[in-house]
């Protein structure tokens, strides 16, 4: 059984934070601290030396913070990393960096033991470590070039159809992934962005704010019966999934707060799905970056319902789960890697050029 064990090198600057969230770790099943950091340059040092599965990271430490740490690591041996972040404005901003520089998710960092949300919280950052702990990651400064975009079989081509809105899911990987997919769509894009990411509801505020920083879209909260504006992105909030409807030749988010079939919340598939109802053909979807299967069934009700349907390539993707398993289903129609995908939106959009 020792081999099945999760082996987690443990960054918090903190003593008392650091033994909490060792014990917390420690306490959970299939999961064991191999070291700790105190700094930043400690946590680089001891990846090289221990190779962990997966390492725990805090984003605020003296002589190195998380964010460079993540950088160096990520460049000279490159680790899972899950950002345990406060929910300070500056603390999620830094979180939002160091994905963006490889580290494959954010979690809240838990509270006290005597807090009702302490199980909860417990429970997710162990459900993270484990579930990371078998992402493949890559060295940043090697990234291979893209591949060729690939056109999978199912059909004829379809007649050009003026798309009405874009219709986003991502998962473990996204918030850097979009941020390249969405730097590269234009202020005046025609048509409303609606994405779907998994991520503690903490910290969807926080994504909406970094993402409001690298595109040059504007990046808000989808809301209950609003209106979906041209050159707009509206994030599903991360307690509620986010369905699109039609009222008069106006686009509006509805929100639905009860889980349903669906083992996440916020779904990618409940959002293509009702995109696929509300507007048929005149609609594109991107799967993104992520694990689980989340959005295939959906992708294809729309790619069914005459939709252009993409998906991330593998080369480009931290983790090609949601992909893989759209591509399996058959929901897509063309995959390309990440850098290209803007180009096939605004072309699509009748804006080649951008």
């Amino acid at each position: 059984m020792a081999e099945d064990v999760v082996r987690v090198l443990l960054a918090e600057d903190s003593p008392t934070v650091r033994h909490h969230l060792a014990r917390l770790i420690n306490d959970t099943p299939g999961l064991k601290v191999v070291g700790e950091a105190r700094d930043g340059r400690e946590v680089v040092e001891l990846a090289q030396s221990l190779r962990p599965d997966v390492i725990s990271m805090d984003i605020r430490m003296p002589l190195m913070d998380g964010l460079e740490a993540t950088r160096q690591i990520m460049a000279a041996c490159p680790t899972p990393i899950v950002v345990v972040s406060g929910l300070l404005d500056d603390d999620i901003d830094l979180s939002f960096r160091a994905l963006q520089a490889g580290a494959v998710a954010v979690v809240e960092k838990p509270p006290a033991r005597q807090s009702p949300n302490f199980t909860a919280q417990q429970r997710q950052l162990g459900h993270t470590l484990a579930a990371m702990a078998n992402v493949r990651v890559i060295r940043r400064w090697e990234r291979p070039p893209g591949q060729n975009s690939v056109v999978l079989p199912g059909g004829l081509p379809r007649p050009a159809t003026t798309p009405e809105i874009l219709a986003i899911g991502a998962s473990a990987g996204g918030p850097s992934a979009l941020s390249t997919l969405l730097g590269g769509l234009p202020a005046g894009l025609p048509l409303p962005v609606v994405i779907v990411q998994h991520m503690p509801d903490e910290f969807i505020s926080g994504l909406a704010r970094w993402l409001n920083k690298v595109s040059p879209l504007a990046v808000d909260i989808a809301g209950q019966q609003r209106s979906l504006r041209p050159g707009v992105v509206y994030l599903a909030p991360g307690n509620a999934h986010v369905v699109v409807i039609r009222q008069g030749q106006t686009l509006v988010s509805k929100l639905v707060t009860e889980p349903g079939k669906y083992r996440y919340q916020p779904s990618v598939d409940v959002l293509f799905e009702s995109v696929a109802a509300c507007c048929g053909a005149a609609a594109v979807g991107v799967i993104l970056t992520g694990m689980g299967d989340d959005g295939a069934a959906g992708l294809l009700t729309m790619r069914r319902a005459g939709a252009r349907t993409f998906a991330q390539d593998k080369t480009s993707c931290t983790v090609f789960g949601m992909p893989a398993a759209a591509i399996e289903r058959g929901g897509v129609e063309q995959v390309l890697p990440l850098e290209r995908l803007p180009e096939a939106v605004l072309r699509l959009a009748g804006q080649p050029n951008g």
